[in-house]
């Protein structure tokens, strides 16, 4: 089952959300073609607006909080090397064959025929699946490019000598002594990477001048560690304090010796380089999609993980164990026997998106408003950007930053400084994670082929957790029932002939996925919170009275997103809710375009409201 993960930062960029028609307001009326072509058009000038403070910068200008890191340090001593720029793939993702449903027939997610084969991304040429009939949409916009953020080894390798105690650019970062049978087989990965294959150790050991490292989750197939600088110097700032997914690779057929069945269970729990190549296109597709991970870059090691890495993996053990909790279920970095001199890592680098969902404390229904429509926004704008499905939106898969005390304390002690507005009460920001088992289109042309995803037909594991243990694991049943009947609830055993009849796959475009999971997120957020509880307690007589209607409302999506309810909701995907959002007037534009540009609308009718208040009393 895959394991919870901490990482990533949205990417604030200017975008655009295509208009829907709203199934839901489809069934209250008519509306006749003049009026939808209103609709589209209105909703087509939405854009994403970057929330960026006010600074020195031209309006056309990145603060220099968000400058690439190689921009930052240009005028330092020594010549600066930048990063390569990224781009979206337009290769295939893998060619392997898929497996005919028949032959994977199931109820419940329990295997009836053939073992569980090994995970691996398909692509095989099945058509895309038309988007909902009741979506209009329109034509591709070209989306901005984020500013190029070097990865911390060339930062660091970049920074002056009276800046830093060490030159780590005076150090020579000693290779392996690497055959062309490993290169070829990580082939995928290093045409991805500005950096040739290296030594984990000596890597390492540059980071750990700089950088303290924690271990702060355990992701799929991977171990997630957090850099925070040790001290404060001219060429780094907090903003390039970021967040590797660590990731064992399978090692090349030529090189596998006989193994044990300890060593063969740790190679099991390892992932093949194109399954890893084909997430880091996914997250290069959609780093500039707001909500979703700001990657920065992947880089390839070989040997032995560093000593700054097992020690943070000790203390991360020893700290889960303390508590009670699970501890690793990979092995110790530090004896020998764990790894081999010649094994072969991923190491996927992206900026800090703050803390998971499992780790955060939910208190009041203004932090849940913000985090649920921070996610349903996110997922609408993937959909709109590459016809995206997460597939695996736990809420490990869901961070947050700039939460406070405040915005954790209980309903009656926390009132926002505007409780007239519709969205951002707390201030806070959510990001999307891990996208193992995501989907998404590469290409930027609905006839391109090119798709990431992957084949779940392959692993059905992932259907047969216990509900009773968590209620996520019925969420994948759910969402395998409606990508192939589009029921949640549908009897799949039962109606199998009728799945296959429909020629639904895992390559295809299900948004009605996201709503499975969107359902799962306010389920989870609501338990956190008594309810009802709105109100009760709050002085301020207008806090207390939009509270109960911020409750009112998420009640009601609730029932909408129920999977009994869901097929008669006439929702369909996650954009879909959102141009309810809009028409029930929950959300307004600023709240899907951002704010900054009403912002001096806001402040000038304050200062009229207040200067006739002042001639009043005069």
């Amino acid at each position: 089952m895959p394991r919870k993960a901490v990482y990533g930062k949205p990417s604030h960029l200017y975008s655009s959300f295509s208009s829907f028609q709203s199934p839901v307001k489809q069934r209250k009326q008519i509306h006749t073609p003049f009026e939808v072509i209103e609709v589209a058009e209105e909703l087509s000038r939405l854009t994403v607006q970057t929330k960026f403070p006010t600074n020195d910068h031209d309006d056309d200008e990145i603060p220099s909080a968000r400058e690439a890191l190689c921009e930052r340090i240009a005028n330092t001593e020594r010549p600066v090397k930048l990063s390569r720029r990224r781009t979206t793939s337009s290769e295939s993702v893998t060619s392997t064959g898929s497996i005919s449903p028949r032959d994977r027939k199931t109820k419940n997610g329990k295997q009836k025929k053939n073992q569980s084969e090994k995970r691996t991304r398909n692509n095989d040429h099945e058509e895309p699946q038309p988007a909902p009939s009741d979506m209009l949409t329109e034509p591709a916009v070209e989306e901005p490019q984020l500013p190029e953020v070097a990865p911390l080894s060339e930062v660091v390798e970049s920074t002056p000598v009276d800046s830093i105690e060490t030159d780590l650019a005076s150090l020579e970062i000693s290779k392996p002594r690497i055959s062309n049978v490993f290169t070829k087989h990580a082939a995928s990965l290093l045409s991805l990477s500005s950096q040739d294959l290296t030594s984990f150790s000596a890597w390492s050991d540059q980071l750990s001048s700089h950088f303290a490292v924690t271990k702060i989750a355990e992701a799929s197939f991977g171990e997630v560690y957090r850099l925070s600088l040790l001290k404060a110097h001219s060429a780094l700032s907090k903003t390039d304090e970021s967040v590797l997914k660590i990731i064992a690779l399978k090692p090349p057929t030529s090189t596998k010796r006989k193994m044990s069945k300890a060593a063969k269970k740790r190679t099991e729990m390892m992932s093949d380089p194109e399954d890893v190549a084909a997430e880091v296109r996914l997250m290069q597709r959609m780093t500039c999609t707001p909500g979703f991970t700001n990657f920065r870059e992947i880089c390839v090691l070989q040997g032995r993980p560093g000593d700054a890495f097992a020690a943070a993996w000790s203390s991360w053990n020893d700290f889960q164990e303390a508590k009670g909790k699970e501890v690793s279920v990979f092995p110790d970095p530090s004896m020998k026997a764990s790894y081999s001199e010649d094994q072969l890592w991923a190491v996927i680098e992206m900026q800090d998106a703050g803390t998971d969902l499992e780790n955060t404390k939910v208190g009041n229904v203004w932090l849940a408003w913000d985090i649920f429509w921070g996610v349903v926004l996110a997922l609408g704008k993937g959909e709109e950007a590459a016809r995206f499905e997460h597939r695996d939106l736990h809420m490990g898969n869901i961070c947050v930053s700039g939460l406070n005390d405040t915005s954790n304390c209980g309903e009656a002690d926390y009132i926002p400084t505007s409780s007239s507005k519709k969205l951002d009460f707390t201030g806070i920001e959510t990001t999307l994670i891990d996208y193992t088992i995501s989907r998404a289109e590469m290409g930027i042309s609905e006839d391109d082929e090119d798709v990431a995803y992957l084949d779940l037909e392959r692993d059905l594991s992932l259907f047969e957790g216990d509900a009773e243990e968590e209620y996520q694991y019925e969420m994948y049943r759910y969402m395998r029932s409606a990508m192939y009947l589009g029921e949640p609830l549908g009897d799949l055993w039962e109606r199998w002939d009728e799945a296959e009849e429909s020629g639904r796959t895992w390559k295809g475009y299900h948004p009605q996925t996201n709503l499975v999971w969107l359902h799962f997120v306010l389920h989870k957020l609501a338990e956190q919170i008594e309810w009802p509880s709105s109100g009760k307690g709050i002085q301020d007589k207008e806090a207390a009275q939009r509270a109960v209607e911020l409750e009112t409302a998420l009640l009601k999506v609730n029932q909408l997103l129920d999977p009994e309810e869901m097929p008669k909701s006439g929702l369909r995907c996650a954009s879909d809710l959102v141009v309810l959002a809009l028409d029930e007037g929950w959300l307004d534009k600023e709240d899907v375009q951002g704010r900054e540009a009403g912002s001096t609308t806001k402040t000038t009718k304050r200062k009229a409201k207040t200067t006739r208040s002042k001639r009043k009393q005069r």
